[in-house]
């Protein structure tokens, strides 16, 4: 038999191979993607702070909008809910997603801008928070800021009995988990 006709098979073996352990290799992007809700943003325990009181189990829905070749993280929305007894549909607690973008939006009324070197801001009902500055560049973003957005439901506004505090407070812990286990995730922290 001819060696030359050996080398493409053992090429192919080879690539096949590298690309194997690649895909195979630990990483923080697959180890908290595995271990944490919402494409790794939160922690079961992070995740049930903002709560219509009602009870139910908490459950999580990522519904992906089906861009292919895209990082899933932007094109998920994460929704959190409470199921509901009955076979009653689930409850919706809020919504998470991070988006590539090149303008930040503005404060909605009654906002809390972030401090210590953090850019965004959090309200009782959306809160919007960018990642660090290298963010973009390492998860491929094409665009100069990525923003973790938050919006609560009305059920649990509600349930607060419209405590601008608590609520702010509690989003406040919940969208800056997305933001840090998203730095995390991409080797990106300030």
């Amino acid at each position: 038999m001819n060696k030359k006709y050996l080398v493409l098979p053992a090429v192919l073996v080879v690539a096949a191979a590298v690309l194997a352990a690649v895909q195979l290799w630990p990483s923080p992007l697959k180890e908290l993607r595995a271990q944490n809700l919402c494409l790794g943003m939160l922690t079961e325990e992070t995740a049930g702070l903002l709560y219509d009181g009602k009870g139910g189990r908490l459950t999580v829905d990522e519904y992906e909008s089906g861009k292919s070749g895209a990082d899933p993280v932007f094109s998920t929305i994460c929704f959190v809910n409470r199921d509901a007894e009955g076979g009653a549909a689930d409850r919706p607690q809020y919504t998470v997603d991070a988006r590539p973008t090149d303008t930040l939006n503005d404060p909605v009324q009654g906002a809390t801008r972030l401090s210590g070197g953090r850019s965004g801001w959090v309200s009782p009902r959306q809160s919007e928070v960018q990642l660090p500055a290298g963010c973009p560049k390492e998860m491929k973003a094409g665009a100069e800021y990525v923003t973790v957005t938050l919006k609560v439901a009305p059920g649990v506004v509600v349930a607060e009995n419209w405590d601008d505090t608590a609520l702010v407070a509690a989003s406040r812990t919940v969208v800056l988990e997305a933001v840090d286990n998203l730095a995390k995730q991409y080797d990106c922290k300030a």
